[in-house]
């Protein structure tokens, strides 16, 4: 039973591949960071909109949860050299829960969650989503929801951002390293219309930024 289950897991994950595979336009897993990284900072918004939909297509529309985490831990993770694993949903609602208990009455009305070590963005995703049931539809502002992320991996980056995008948040995503603050790359995340139904707007941030190690 066990092994019949495995299988399946397996061959769902396999389908799953294919199918972001083609939505995106490649043949191979190793050309997707570099074809979603031009996607998502690129001009061709009407381009973007279509993969964005035919993703939310091929996941049920299902915003509470990445998208991207079985199809990364199976094609990019870099387990041996930067022991790279990614957080499961259900650890990452038992984070938010603790975390936001805790911050919510230090912090007052501020929002702005931050993540020094962000993957394809599981931990930031499941808090978007919890905090944004927590309001009405109409109430929810992303500018008012801010996030932080930094990350190391070049690979990662890209589905982080297209993560961060499809789901209209705003705030920045560092490329950089956060044990030794050496930052590589920054991207900046806007909601112009501050609608939680429109996607964020992904552009590269002028490099003086990257003079700062404050982040």
């Amino acid at each position: 039973m066990q092994s019949h289950q495995m299988k399946k897991s397996s061959g769902n994950t396999k389908n799953i591949l294919s199918e972001v595979n083609h939505i995106l336009g490649i043949k191979d897993s190793y050309q997707a960071p570099d074809r979603v990284l031009a996607l998502v900072t690129g001009d061709d918004k009407s381009r973007r909109n279509k993969v964005y939909y035919e993703l939310a297509e091929l996941f049920g529309s299902d915003y509470s949860r990445d998208w991207f985490w079985e199809y990364f831990q199976e094609e990019h993770a870099d387990r041996r050299q930067n022991k790279q694993d990614f957080t499961p949903p259900c650890i990452a609602s038992v984070i938010h829960n603790v975390l936001h208990d805790r911050f919510s009455k230090d912090c007052g009305n501020e929002d702005i969650t931050y993540d020094p070590a962000a993957g394809t963005g599981q931990l930031v995703i499941r808090d978007w989503w919890l905090s944004r049931k927590g309001q009405m539809p109409w109430e929810y502002k992303p500018m008012d929801h801010l996030v932080v992320c930094a990350e190391l991996s070049v690979k990662t980056i890209p589905f982080l951002l297209l993560n961060l995008s499809i789901r209209g948040i705003c705030g920045m995503v560092f490329h950089a390293d956060s044990m030794s603050n050496e930052i590589y790359q920054v991207f900046v995340l806007v909601n112009e219309k501050n609608d939680p139904l429109r996607y964020s707007d992904v552009t590269i941030a002028d490099k003086t930024i990257l003079n700062s190690r404050n982040y």
